[in-house]
Formats: C-alpha cells, sequence, structure tokens
C-alpha cells in the first residue's frame, strides 16, 4: 500500500503531496464524524505538539513498526513507535517534521516503549486503505504546541 496520491514506492515526502488533479474524489471513503461530544476540558488535557526525526529505522522481527528518535523540544529524546512500515520507508521520515501526541502513557511494543502517537490522516481509497503523516513546515520549532 501507498500512501494517498503516491504512485511509487517509498519517496521523498514532497514526492508524497497528494495532488488534487490526480485524486477520482469518488473513489475516497473516510470514516463518519464521531457522534459523541467531547468537552474542551477533556480535549485541552491532549498534549499535541511539533516533532522533529532525528532517527527512524525498523523495528527488528516487527512487519509493521517503525522506531521513531524525536526531538519533542525538552531535553530529552522521545521514543514513538509507529505501525506504517508498509507506507514508508524509515529513511525517508529522517528529518521530517511531524505532529504527535505526547501525553499518552506508555506502551510497550515489541519490548520497547512508544511514548507517544505520531498523527496520521486514514481514508480508503477505491477500496484499498491509504495512510498520510501529517507533515508539518520545517520552520516550526521542536515541541511547538497545537492548539
Amino acid at each position: 500500500m501507498k500512501p494517498l496520491g503516491e504512485e511509487g514506492g517509498s519517496q521523498e515526502a514532497s514526492d508524497q503531496e497528494v495532488k488534487a488533479e490526480n485524486l477520482d474524489l469518488s473513489k475516497v471513503k473516510v470514516e463518519p464524524l464521531f457522534e459523541d461530544m467531547v468537552d474542551f476540558d477533556t480535549f485541552s488535557k491532549s498534549d499535541f505538539r511539533v516533532i522533529k526525526v532525528k532517527n527512524c529505522e525498523e523495528v527488528p522481527k516487527s512487519k509493521k513498526l517503525l522506531k521513531f528518535t524525536l526531538d519533542d523540544g525538552s531535553e530529552k529524546e522521545r521514543v514513538i513507535l509507529s505501525g506504517i512500515k508498509e507506507y514508508y520507508s524509515a529513511e525517508s521520515l529522517i528529518g521530517k517534521t511531524l505532529l504527535a501526541i505526547c501525553n499518552l502513557p506508555p506502551r510497550k511494543m515489541m519490548g520497547i516503549d512508544s511514548e507517544g502517537m505520531i498523527i496520521s490522516a486514514i481514508c480508503e481509497y477505491d477500496g484499498e486503505e491509504k495512510l498520510n503523516l501529517i507533515m508539518l513546515d520545517d520552520n516550526i520549532p521542536a515541541g511547538s504546541k497545537l492548539y
């Protein structure tokens, strides 16, 4: 599977940009919006931050996981594991600016603590699931909070 709008294998993010003229929007299916409302106080507890990918590598013996070493603006490196190996090569993500939720409790995967979740967009296109990481402008500093 490829990111939406990508015609070849894993490529640089600039090559992965979705071009509306290449997409048949009648083939896009998105999940319905949640009917349950979330109050502002609950939403405010979610800590979305800009992160910079310092390193990214495949997790040995895993078919899905990539291990990200991230700069989240703090003094400490953050490690997040993400099941996106079928959509992106690890090497193509080094140096990218992404979005993550950083205040989830650590979750152990393949013996490694994952300290958050990288945010992506998922839809179905022509019957196939597509995933695109939310990539941000490189001029946004690591650790910037999203509201």
